[in-house]
């Protein structure tokens, strides 16, 4: 092995650390038919706080891309299988963090499920943020106009309102494991700006506070 494929540099979920996290094992499978596609296993530890991560690492044909020298390569999508984000112990309502660790479990059993529980996630969202409207799409409307919601994340809510539905309804679409781990990464991404981003800003000011009395 390589000493540069020895580890890999990533944002520990343990510790939050973007740090080295050393490569303890590793299993690629190679698919090559109809699509071409890698995906490579790998069980990590992190050097700054010891946690031990399961990751799968994957590129395709979908992921194809272009280098500055014009030349073509799979870009790769990392998948933290564990631990999951969770929220726990943060200011994230319960309810919305169970819901979103209900999702992220139903990724690895079926697609489908898991665009329905992420739909679910960000019902339970805009219930919680008292969001006015008869239907989803109108409450998403309603906190972006309070300013709740920004507006690229009224379109990522509107991409996962939209293949939430088709998912519940049985509409004939391919849902691959792409497509769903990007909306797993867009409904955390709202958890961030709606709890947590808030949250963090707020322990700041109150620590400046206090150093300043």
């Amino acid at each position: 092995m390589n000493k540069e494929n020895e580890y890999r540099m990533e944002e520990c979920k343990h510790c939050g650390n973007k740090t080295k996290l050393d490569i303890v094992a590793r299993h690629m499978d190679t698919y090559r038919g109809n699509f071409d596609y890698d995906v490579e296993w790998l069980i990590l530890k992190c050097c700054s706080c010891g946690g031990i991560s399961f990751m799968k690492v994957y590129s395709g044909e979908d992921t194809q891309d272009y280098d500055e020298d014009g030349n073509i390569y799979w870009a790769e999508e990392l998948s933290t299988l564990y631990p999951m984000t969770t929220y726990k112990n943060t200011n994230v309502p319960k309810k919305v963090n169970n819901a979103f660790i209900i999702a992220t479990k139903a990724q690895h059993l079926d697609g489908v499920l898991c665009l329905i529980a992420l739909r679910r996630t960000l019902e339970i969202i805009c219930k919680d943020q008292k969001a006015k409207g008869r239907n989803l799409k109108e409450k998403i409307k309603d906190l972006t106009k309070k300013c709740i919601f920004p507006a690229i994340i009224n379109d990522a809510s509107d991409v996962l309102r939209i293949l939430g539905n088709g998912a519940a309804h049985g509409d004939d679409f391919e849902y691959d494991s792409s497509i769903v781990s990007e909306m797993i990464n867009f409904t955390q991404i709202i958890i961030e700006y709606v709890y947590v981003i808030p949250y963090k800003i707020q322990q700041i000011k109150d620590t400046i506070d206090e150093q300043s009395n």
